[in-house]
């Protein structure tokens, strides 16, 4: 009988975990969705100091460009860049970081002279795979691809599910970190804050 109460208990935090999920279907409020993202900033912390030291790293972008960037204590400098960066971790199986798409476009169109964003894909897929996915979601901000994405995820300290968004100030300074669909009118707040 214990073995069987085992199995419910893992089978429903599996449910209710998923790949990140929607905060609106696990009823979480976006109140609930800041404290955890404060949670997370407070791990991300901790983590990072946990980690091995990653000094320059590359991202390699569908459209031919790479990212050049250095982690340092509190953030990121990132080569060529004068904007906010917003890194959004995430997985082409994943049903929510495909929902999180079109918010995404939308941020970036809004915010097109003060934000980068970088979807930043944790899987192996080739890079015509990716282009197709693009396409077919019709992606309008940057993707990366490649080894230099698994290199970010760990110098960021680890996700622990997706989707996740890392923002930096146009400084490079590290700014709020989410895990799992956010609410599109949150993370318009939070850039705010950050282009400030």
């Amino acid at each position: 009988m214990n073995f069987k109460n085992t199995i419910i208990a893992l089978s429903c935090a599996f449910l209710f975990f998923g790949c990140g999920g929607d905060d609106k279907k696990n009823g979480q409020t976006s109140s609930d969705a800041q404290i955890e993202a404060n949670k997370t900033d407070a791990n991300l912390s901790q983590n990072s100091t946990k980690s091995e030291p990653v000094v320059d790293l590359h991202l390699n972008l569908l459209n031919g460009k790479t990212i050049n960037l250095q982690k340092r204590k509190d953030g990121f400098d990132i080569k060529d860049n004068d904007k906010a960066t917003l890194f959004v971790f995430f997985a082409t199986w994943c049903p929510p970081c495909r929902a999180e798409i079109p918010h995404l476009n939308n941020l970036s169109e809004k915010f097109k002279e003060e934000l980068n964003i970088i979807g930043v894909l944790l899987e192996e897929k080739n890079e015509q795979e990716v282009k197709d996915f693009a396409k077919k979601y019709n992606i309008k901000y940057d993707v990366a691809v490649g080894e230099g994405n698994f290199l970010l995820e760990k110098a960021v300290g680890g996700i622990i599910g997706l989707p996740s968004s890392a923002l930096y100030k146009p400084n490079g300074d590290y700014a709020i970190h989410y895990t799992g669909l956010v609410p599109e009118e949150m993370l318009e707040n939070d850039i705010l804050k950050a282009i400030k």
